[in-house]
């Protein structure tokens, strides 16, 4: 551990992973000193060559693990935590949609299920007599559903703040456009911790200026507005191809796509019930609660 190189195997040189670490034959506190100094070196080899690194958001973790493109966005799962997050913004693992996008579908999720379900099936109950059986089951859940709304309610609160902390402390690396958060010192950075040490982050390693770099845009809080008068005036479409996963008829109307899900589709009929199971099922296996896409207008592709 004095050699000022990672640990690795005494035969071949193969570099140990936190799973091999934690079945080395020593103390607890032992194997305690060998991740902090793998986590050291990580860092210590991150500055000196600018490579790319992947810290674990979670305060209490130091995980940390370098990685050969960190402009790619995957799933990530700590190794020490076992913490899933995306590889770019640090947040609960999103397929089909970029970083950028994921808090406008959360706001737009959380509107859906807190106002616009109840609005959108009143007005479609008016257009079409056979919609008044999904409004007396949204009125019958309404129970269920402030369970569900009240926990989208704190994460929707707690992305506010997020939003509003990173409006006033980041912006985004000019080469990976990565969200870095500055807490003082000069202007000079590297993406991924202060250009002088400390205040360590995910990032691709490359040299920038803070005050040349493009500020963070927070998202826009006119989302209940636009919501309302879109589901008002949108067009009945079928999403060709794609089908609910509860009833498996081809989708109609209004899509609800998990995007923490690898696959997962509801039609609005199937929506609320299958919504607020899924929402139970993750509430049992202590799991941050899922967001939901609403598609409106036929996707060319769905991966």
């Amino acid at each position: 551990m004095n050699s000022g190189e990672v640990l690795t195997c005494a035969l071949c040189n193969y570099q140990l992973q936190d799973g091999d670490i934690n079945q080395l034959r020593v103390s607890r506190n032992q194997k305690r000193k060998f991740h902090e100094y793998q986590i050291q070196k990580t860092f210590a080899n991150f500055v000196n060559n600018a490579r790319g690194i992947i810290k674990c958001p979670n305060r209490d973790c130091k995980w940390v693990v370098e990685v050969r493109n960190p402009n790619e966005r995957f799933r990530v799962k700590c190794n020490a935590c076992s913490n899933e997050f995306c590889s770019i913004c640090n947040q609960q693992y999103h397929y089909r949609s970029n970083c950028q996008e994921v808090p406008q579908i959360t706001q737009r999720w959380f509107v859906w299920c807190n106002t616009e379900r109840g609005n959108y099936w009143k007005i479609r109950a008016q257009q079409d007599a056979s919609c008044r059986a999904q409004l007396d089951d949204y009125e019958k859940q309404q129970g269920a559903n402030a369970k569900r709304n009240e926990e989208l309610r704190r994460r929707y609160e707690e992305l506010k703040a997020d939003e509003e902390l990173k409006a006033k402390t980041c912006r985004l690396c000019p080469h990976c456009k990565r969200v870095v958060q500055h807490m003082g010192g000069c202007s000079s950075m590297i993406c991924g911790q202060n250009y002088h040490g400390g205040d360590q982050q995910s990032g691709c390693g490359k040299n920038f200026d803070w005050d040349q770099a493009l500020p963070y845009i927070p998202i826009v809080n006119t989302v209940q507005e636009q919501m309302k008068s879109a589901l008002e005036n949108q067009q009945r479409v079928v999403h060709t191809g794609i089908r609910c996963k509860n009833c498996h008829k081809e989708i109609e109307g209004i899509r609800f796509d998990c995007i923490h899900c690898h696959s997962l589709n509801y039609c609005e009929i199937c929506e609320q019930r299958c919504t607020l199971a899924h929402s139970e099922e993750l509430r049992r296996q202590k799991k941050q609660q899922h967001v939901f896409r609403l598609v409106t207008t036929p996707e060319a592709s769905h991966k």
